[in-house]
């Protein structure tokens, strides 16, 4: 008896559930009995023995890491699901820090096949490059090999729409359950960054979370290889510290004026049947607020920029002053 209490004791297991997440228990319990626990939630159970769990967090990072984007299709979600149209992967060494390859395709939707414009013009994908690309299963089994070449067990992402758009594309597609590795491994780091750089809970562009740590990539924005590499050199950069703390601290300011705007805005859209005389009298209010109250307290400074915006929409005229002030965030 206690041999066998011994063996179980040094014995864990590793409980993925359907929904992605992981559980560690230990050993003593049953197989039977976790699955009891667990009610049909359970996607696949590991056994770990105890070297392997003091040794599961290296283990399950691997030596190289994928950073992923995706672009999408969107349209009217009640017709249409929302369907990948282009993956961009950057494949780097945790340790060094190095590119070691990338991968980029074009992806065919299945249902709807036509681009929307917003699409086609944030992305400019077009048309015909859809129409002539590979399939989602052919374009993806080329990722797994790509992973399985690297061992890749980890895949960065940013902002928290591409893990369920993946997973709901497989099941569209009909695709064999190997390739759910990929989504499996899918962690979003978009509140990593922003945690790390503002010490709160909050959400930035991948484009302005670049520009405030001085980093670029050549090429349009809206590609997901170019997303991808942009994700991975604000990753490397928060990692290794070179983070420009004057970039830092202009940002920081503008996000403490950012976060009074938005509570002190009171209308959504511009209102209509003003006249013209009122119109003008509104420009002219803004023109003296704006040059005649000065503060050095940057929420103070946030709900005069509303009070503004809020005179323009109910002049009839669309807000500006969010759009032209701030730059970093």
């Amino acid at each position: 008896m206690n041999r066998y209490r011994k063996e179980h004791d040094n014995r864990w297991y590793e409980i993925t559930l359907k929904d992605q997440s992981v559980r560690i228990v230990k050993g003593q319990r049953s197989i039977p009995a976790l699955k009891k626990q667990y009610q049909g939630q359970i996607r696949s159970i590991r056994r770990i023995p105890m070297q392997g769990l003091q040794n599961r967090t290296k283990e399950r990072m691997g030596n190289y890491i994928a950073f992923l984007d995706f672009e999408y299709n969107t349209g009217d979600q009640n017709q249409y699901p929302t369907e990948i149209i282009s993956v961009g992967i950057l494949i780097v060494e945790r340790k060094t820090m190095k590119e070691k390859e990338s991968y980029y395709s074009l992806v065919r939707p299945k249902k709807n096949r036509k681009l929307n414009p917003y699409c086609m013009e944030l992305t400019g994908i077009r048309q015909a490059e859809v129409d002539h690309a590979p399939d989602f299963g052919p374009v993806f089994r080329e990722v797994l090999k790509l992973y399985r070449k690297w061992n890749i067990r980890q895949t960065l992402v940013f902002g928290n729409a591409d893990k369920p758009v993946f997973l709901d594309n497989l099941i569209l597609n009909g695709e064999e359950e190997e390739l759910y590795r990929i989504g499996e491994g899918m962690r979003d780091i978009s509140q990593q960054l922003f945690v790390t750089l503002f010490g709160k809970d909050g959400s930035l562009s991948l484009e302005k979370t670049g520009r405030i740590l001085n980093v670029s990539v050549d090429g349009a924005l809206h590609n997901a290889l170019n997303d991808a590499r942009l994700l991975f050199l604000c990753y490397r950069a928060v990692m290794k510290g070179e983070i420009p703390q004057d970039h830092l601290a202009q940002a920081r300011e503008e996000l403490l004026i950012r976060e009074s705007y938005q509570k002190s805005r009171r209308f959504d859209e511009p209102k209509e049947g003003l006249p013209e005389q009122k119109r003008e009298e509104a420009q002219k209010l803004i023109a003296d607020l704006l040059d005649h109250v000065e503060t050095d307290s940057l929420r103070e400074k946030g709900k005069l920029l509303a009070l503004c915006d809020d005179l323009l929409l109910a002049s009839g005229e669309k807000p500006r002053f969010q759009r032209e002030y701030f730059h970093w965030i």
